[in-house]
């Protein structure tokens, strides 16, 4: 099956370059086959801002969302010709603006003691300008008390043992 051997190069790859196996990912390979493979979350779905199950109706083949929203994506504020769109739907932002708008979303999450998702693309963010930004809004944050910055595995080994699948 072509979706299994495309996962199993992409987690082999990840794992040669990193020596460590992947127990996750952003894409939109299906929950079945993620967990038969191994994947205890996925990043992709967006339909809560916190970290849920995706299931079967019945519960079960539950796998675990590290939901991120497109206010929150790199890409909606710095990609030019983003998904193809007319020109009109471009988008080219300043700095500034984007570590406001994202201020603002932390801040919401971390006063209800929430969790925020920044999706990044190495090739829209990773540019001098933008990379200072970035800078500046994780200086803020680390400013706040009880702010945490784990990776999307920490983050979904502690939901799963906080709040397992029922």
């Amino acid at each position: 099956m072509l979706e299994r051997e495309h996962l199993r190069r992409a987690k082999d790859a990840i794992e040669k370059l990193t020596g460590k196996r992947p127990v996750g990912t952003r894409s939109w390979h299906t929950r079945q086959l993620l967990l038969e493979e191994g994947y205890v979350y996925n990043s992709h779905d967006t339909p809560d801002h916190r970290p849920h199950y995706i299931s079967e109706p019945d519960g079960s083949k539950a796998l675990l969302n590290l939901p991120f929203h497109y206010a929150i994506d790199d890409a909606m504020f710095f990609s030019f010709a983003w998904l193809n769109s007319e020109n009109d739907a471009q988008r080219m932002m300043d700095p500034e603006h984007v570590e406001e708008i994202w201020w603002l979303a932390f801040m919401q999450q971390y006063q209800q003691g929430g969790y925020l998702n920044i999706c990044m693309h190495p090739f829209v963010s990773g540019r001098a300008l933008r990379i200072a930004m970035l800078d500046r809004l994780i200086a803020r944050m680390k400013r706040l008390p009880g702010v945490w910055f784990p990776t999307c595995e920490q983050v979904a080994r502690h939901v799963l043992s906080v709040h397992p699948a029922s």
